[in-house]
């Protein structure tokens, strides 16, 4: 009995939701209590490659030279599908160094050089700055970090050497920086384009080489397989170069120094080279040579670390990168942060990541081309290269492989609508129900396991649990006071027939009563202010009611709601009555009292896709609504 001395009667949680609970890719875990489960803090992927997978994979192109003793000229074919391979001059090329944007130049060298056509003396500094009317102001001193001895305008910016420097960096022009020098071949030079000051390195494209193949594949692969590896740095070397020639960065400058074009280091740093004799000679095997397309323009060939056993496709065919298996990238796995997904796209808690369309190549589908990702507050489609930048995944191509196990949590409204209680209750998986276990009068919550109850009389769900087998996996629970003792039971339904407990406990079927057809959904309620709790189903959009947990007869039926909705039951006015409620969307239809009644009232709660519950949540007043979050 209520503490208000009328019957309060506890409805089951409508069976068709489960569907959207199983169907949504929870997976729940196995054998924990509710007062185990908690909200997963990360999920895991599993991934292929690394790098936008676009052209030439440098660790493919590794394996084919090393395992399949394949040539560059097949490598590169291979990857630069309805290309063709050509010899071109060396010309120039201009590249913008990154780190110093924003900067004067500041240069030393140990041999004479000219900034400007003034004359620098070895072993002396050079600063170059732009004044406020765009010329240039030369400042010399005695090291790069010496203090000025004499400034003078300068026609421009140019930097170059004295001699032909060949191999010895100390020849080389310096660029002065925080962690000491960095030297480059060809001319330096700084100009201020778009209000930003940037330095340019001119240097003849075979040069420039020398300072990129190293840096973006291993020079010790040549040393591979008895020297065949150094196949896969000469496509390195002429992927390079048809890369370089085809950037249009800025009207300044070609291309840039930093993976946003392709890595390149110059010639050494504090006075040690930085190049290798073994990518070198790949850059000298390839001297010129590039690739073109069929109107004999030089191709944008793209490259990156790993293609994960499939290129990419876009501007050259998607193909199978077999070599690609020698790959420490070509599966990897990474474990991710609910939380970071959830702040980075903005969706408050996260509580599910679903792969939702692929490009077709490759394993698994191939890479991700589009995910949806659903929070608690919204849910947003983005693509898979937004999942892979705002995650700092190593491809776009990945695979969930561990549940993403998000607690649900309960919501329970207050006579005003507001939220009175927010119980975090269950596994993924479960069905919450909620029932006056003990007879004090307020209803409390209790999940349904693969045939198994776990019961709290606690309002915020904690424990100890009563633990209760009844029933069988895919059974629908039920409960409510079948003997009219004051006190809610379990039971479940199946196939048409209801089975009743009368006891909180572990037992066997205390009763029974077979209505309705297999495929109804369940609902309990006091439909006759009796001391009983008794059966309803819903099918389609209408509703059986029986008054006897005994004897079917004197079945009622009316129809209220639409085909779709989930159902509901409770006392909305306090009258000691029950009557039936449905939810679509975000919205409560509550029916007004009696079976014949046509009225209804609504009430906004939760989200859509919330699963409806009601209950006598504070022990006084008529029931409530409230929703299971999944």
């Amino acid at each position: 009995m209520g503490t208000d001395g009328r019957r309060r009667l506890r409805p089951a949680l409508a069976w068709a939701a489960v569907a959207v609970l199983m169907a949504c890719g929870l997976v729940q875990t196995a054998t924990t209590t509710p007062a185990e489960a908690t909200t997963a803090s990360s999920f895991q992927l599993t991934g292929h490659g690394y790098g936008h997978g676009r052209g030439l994979g440098q660790w493919g192109s590794y394996g084919y030279a090393t395992q399949y003793g394949w040539s560059y000229q097949q490598i590169v074919s291979r990857y630069y599908g309805g290309t063709t391979l050509k010899t071109g001059a060396n010309d120039v090329i201009t590249v913008r160094l990154a780190a110093q944007d924003g900067r004067d130049l500041v240069m030393t060298s140990g041999e004479r050089f000219y900034v400007g056509g003034v004359q620098i003396d070895g072993g002396t500094a050079a600063r170059v700055s732009v004044q406020s009317d765009g010329s240039f102001l030369l400042s010399t001193s005695y090291g790069c970090a010496s203090p000025v001895v004499w400034t003078t305008v300068i026609p421009d910016s140019r930097a170059v050497s004295s001699v032909y420097p060949g191999d010895d960096v100390n020849s080389m022009i310096s660029v002065c920086n925080d962690t000491g020098t960095k030297q480059y071949r060809g001319e330096l030079s700084l100009l201020s384009t778009g209000g930003q000051l940037r330095t340019i390195n001119t240097v003849r494209m075979e040069d420039y080489l020398r300072g990129v193949i190293p840096r973006e594949s291993p020079a010790s692969w040549a040393d591979a397989a008895s020297g065949k590896g150094i196949e896969a740095l000469k496509a390195q070397a002429v992927a390079a170069r048809s890369y370089a020639y085809s950037e249009r960065r800025d009207a300044a400058f070609k291309t840039c120094d930093t993976t946003s074009c392709q890595v390149y280091g110059g010639a050494g740093t504090n006075l040690a080279r930085i190049e290798d004799p073994r990518s070198d000679a790949a850059v000298a095997a390839t001297a010129n040579q590039v690739l073109t397309s069929a109107t004999g323009a030089v191709v944008r060939a793209e490259f990156s670390s790993s293609t994960g056993g499939y290129t990419a496709g876009g501007t050259f065919p998607a193909v199978p990168d077999d070599g690609d298996a020698a790959s420490p990238y070509h599966t990897w796995t990474t474990t991710v942060s609910s939380a970071e997904v959830a702040a980075d796209f903005g969706v408050g808690q996260l509580v599910d990541f679903v792969v939702q369309s692929r490009n077709g190549h490759g394993a698994d589908g191939g890479r991700v081309q589009q995910v949806k990702i659903v929070g608690t507050q919204k849910t947003v489609v983005v693509s898979g290269d937004d999942v892979r930048t705002a995650l700092n995944l190593r491809s776009n191509w990945f695979s969930v492989t561990s549940p993403l196990l998000v607690q649900p949590t309960v919501y329970e409204a207050d006579a005003g609508g507001g939220v009175l209680r927010q119980v975090p209750m269950g596994d993924p998986g479960d069905v919450v129900v909620a029932c006056d276990w003990n007879g004090d009068g307020v209803d409390t919550l209790g999940v349904f396991r693969r045939g198994v109850y776990y019961l709290s009389n606690q309002v915020d769900g904690g424990g100890p649990y009563a633990t209760v087998p009844f029933g069988n996996a895919g059974d629908q629970p039920i409960c409510g006071d079948w003997n009219g003792d004051g006190v809610d039971t379990i039971g479940v339904y199946r196939s048409g027939v209801a089975y009743f407990r009368n006891s909180n406990t572990t037992g066997g079927v205390d009763g029974q009563l077979a209505f309705g057809n297999p495929g109804d959904v369940a609902v309990v309620g006091n439909w006759n202010g009796d001391a009983y709790d008794t059966l309803g189903v819903r099918r389609s959009d209408r509703f059986y009611v029986v008054n006897s947990n005994l004897s079917a007869a004197g079945w009622q039926s009316f129809v209220f709601g639409n085909a779709g909705d989930t159902v509901v039951a409770g006392d909305w006015n306090g009258d000691g009555t029950d009557t039936v409620g449905v939810r679509r969307g975000d919205t409560f239809f509550l029916r007004g009292e009696g079976v014949a009644s046509a009225g209804y009232s609504t009430s906004v709660f939760g989200l859509s896709g919330d699963l409806p519950l009601a209950g006598h949540w504070s022990g006084a007043g008529p029931d409530t609504v409230g929703v299971n979050r999944p």
